[in-house]
């Protein structure tokens, strides 16, 4: 699926149209019109600078502008009534210029009808003075606007990812118990986090450019038709012709750096290649050779660099005299207008018309910049519905049975097993692990016993082969009566956060608090609990207490014996257990293990010792089957897995002789002398 199309699929384009997404674009065309109002009080302060509220009218003009000020009435005939006496003052007439000057076009009955209902601007000091308070007034309640219309947009964006990661949490619950390596946990952590918030960044950018933006352009064109349509579409040839050709360099620009840059690093590369590599130049004499080629390539290098900079010189010389002559020309249309309309145009109309201009700037730049500013969010949505799509492994059965507890055997049947990067983990093994035994899983790849300790519970399945409980397949059976019977105990598991009550019970208030402490008595956590401030009551996890590696490994444990589960599969940890730990393991083994069938990857001698006996898989196949004592003595193989998972001196390497002879003269090992080779745990 393409990225945009990924970032469609997020947030269609119908929802552009409703709910808060539409609130969004409401805000926006409010914020729209209150700047046309912002622009409107701008214009008609610079008309009364400009024109210091003088009106210069005679005769029938006079009559006209009475009528539109309001200071005359016209009687049945139209004949324009003045009051008898009346006098005329051509200055301090507030924004009575503006009403003149617009009395032929479209915001001329608007600007009469507030001269009359407006005493204020009927004077300079006043008007100008209101019109700078409504100017400051209608700009705080456009930021209002413009601030609603970002809540909204946050909002909505905010809900197309929470949906998403609502969607996420549901497929990593389906995903999650396959990761043997974690790197699918890893991968939806950055899902959930990382590209969640890209997502939802591009998201909120897109809802407030595409609903502020087009409304903004459209609103914003009309006002300016609305003032003078001809100088309008007049001045909009050569504006839209530069902002084109300046669009157009700087995406010239930013490719031309782009292969400039490729170059000047292939050339730095070039050049620091004989950074690394004196001692063969020094060595062979070849000093003269190496200053060559070095100063050719250094040539080469500040020739490009130098090329770069001139065409990017050029380029940014053009769009300045672009600029420049479209600036003159819109000038020039505005300034012949200016002199040749007998005053129906004024300096106040021109820049009324290059105020809305310089508005119309950024939402052009914002909608052209759109498809690439967002392209971040698309790639991050492709990333999550990738992953949403795939398909699970496990599923339940169309009818699947009620399992029961595990009485006699549990039995691989031939199981065939390869991972998703097509690893063969699992090639055929064959078991039958006798119900109420101790059985350690030995592999010099963990990840071959971490596999086959997965299918009982079903968080593998098996591509061939089968698994029963009690001659029973337990891919017919269901999942919740399986993984009742089947509990998985990690040795890095983590805690949640919650309480310790809480993690024990799986967050089920119904278990009664007596059954959790026994369960924690059995697996010496009540003791560490007791010591917390609010006991069971306390908050584990990020934003509560923290629990050490042998705390966590036994709180899984309690957790599992809370459940009661036939068969008990236990992955203890490798490391960060102290010897108060590893004492307080051995004691919880020895209450847990009797009467259940036990799955063991042990981490510790002791641990192993405890297992009946001993399955070694190698390179997907049972290698050897038989108590630790017997495979010792009869199973190289074995022997070296023990040595390598459990000897504390088997990261160190033998001191090396300090000459040709490390014995007195003979080159072989003195009498005294010790290899490390021969240690056995």
């Amino acid at each position: 699926m393409p990225a945009h199309a990924s970032l469609r699929r997020a947030f269609p384009r119908r929802e552009y149209f409703r709910g808060r997404s539409l609130g969004s674009a409401l805000w926006g065309l409010a914020a729209t019109l209150l700047l046309c109002g912002v622009l409107l009080a701008l214009y008609l302060v610079a008309d009364l600078l400009f024109s210091g509220g003088a009106v210069h009218a005679s005769g029938d003009e006079l009559a006209e502008l009475l009528v539109l000020t309001g200071e005359a009435d016209r009687d049945e005939d139209g004949v324009v009534l003045i009051p008898e006496g009346y006098r005329m003052t051509e200055g301090d007439r507030g924004i009575a210029h503006a009403v003149w000057m617009n009395r032929d076009g479209v915001l001329g009955p608007g600007l009469a009808a507030l001269y009359r209902g407006v005493p204020a601007l009927r004077s300079n000091l006043s008007a100008l003075a209101t019109l700078i308070g409504v100017a400051v007034l209608l700009g705080l309640l456009r930021s209002f606007c413009l601030s609603m219309a970002r809540l909204a947009a946050a909002r909505a964006a905010g809900g197309a990812v929470t949906r998403l990661r609502r969607a996420l949490h549901r497929q990593a619950l389906r995903l999650g118990p396959s990761d043997l390596t974690e790197e699918g946990s890893r991968e939806v952590l950055g899902l959930f986090t990382e590209d969640g918030e890209a997502l939802r960044q591009g998201l909120q950018d897109g809802i407030q450019r595409l609903g502020r933006y087009p409304i903004k352009i459209v609103v914003l064109t009309l006002f300016a038709l609305l003032v003078s349509p001809l100088t309008t579409l007049q001045i909009a040839l050569p504006l839209l012709a530069c902002w084109w050709l300046l669009r157009r360099q700087a995406v010239g620009v930013k490719a031309a750096r782009l292969v400039a840059g490729h170059r000047s690093d292939r050339a730095l590369r070039l050049l620091a290649e004989g950074l690394t590599k004196a001692r063969v130049v020094r060595g062979y004499g070849m000093e003269e050779f190496e200053s060559d080629r070095f100063n050719t390539h250094l040539g080469r290098y500040q020739s490009d660099l130098a090329a770069a900079n001139r065409k990017a010189r050029l380029s940014r010389g053009l769009a300045r005299a672009a600029l420049v002559v479209a600036g003159a020309v819109v000038l020039a249309i505005l300034g012949t207008k200016v002199l040749n309309t007998g005053g129906s145009f004024t300096p106040a109309h021109a820049m009324l018309l290059l105020g809305i201009a310089g508005c119309l700037l950024r939402p052009l730049n914002e909608l052209a910049d759109l498809h690439r500013d967002r392209h971040s969010a698309a790639v991050a949505a492709d990333r999550i519905y990738r992953y949403l799509n795939r398909v699970p492994e496990v599923g339940q059965a169309v009818g699947a049975k009620f399992l029961q507890p595990l009485s006699r055997t549990l039995d691989f049947e031939d199981v065939h097993y390869t991972d998703p990067r097509g690893r063969k983990l699992l090639d055929g093994v064959s078991a039958a692990i006798p119900a109420g035994s101790v059985t350690a899983i030995a592999a010099p790849d963990l990840l071959e016993a971490k596999a086959l300790v997965s299918l009982p519970p079903r968080f593998l399945e098996p591509q061939r082969g089968r698994v029963k409980y009690d001659g029973e397949d337990i891919a017919w059976v269901t999942l919740e009566s399986l993984r009742a019977e089947t509990v998985y105990v990690g040795g890095g598991d983590p805690c949640f956060t919650g309480t310790v009550r809480e993690n024990l019970t799986g967050g089920d208030p119904e278990v009664p608090l007596s059954k959790v402490i026994d369960a924690a008595k059995t697996a010496h956590v009540h003791n560490f609990v007791q010591r917390f401030p609010q006991g069971y009551e306390t908050v584990l996890g990020e934003f509560g207490e923290t629990l050490t590696p042998g705390q966590l490994f036994r709180l899984g444990l309690a957790r599992a014996v809370l459940r009661d589960p036939a068969v008990l599969i236990v992955e203890e940890p490798t490391e960060g257990l102290d010897e108060d730990s590893k004492v307080q393991l051995d004691d919880t083994f020895a209450r847990v293990f009797p009467g259940r069938t036990v799955l063991l990857l042990p981490g510790r001698m002791t641990t192993l010792r405890r297992a009946d006996r001993v399955i070694l898989l190698h390179r997907g196949r049972v290698e050897a089957v038989g108590p630790r004592e017997e495979l010792v003595q009869k199973v190289p193989l074995y022997r070296h897995w023990e040595y390598v998972r459990f000897n504390h001196f088997r990261h160190e390497t033998a001191p090396q002789p300090a000459g040709p002879q490390s014995g007195p003269g003979n080159g072989r090992p003195s009498a005294g002398t010790a290899t490390l080779a021969g240690t056995t745990a």
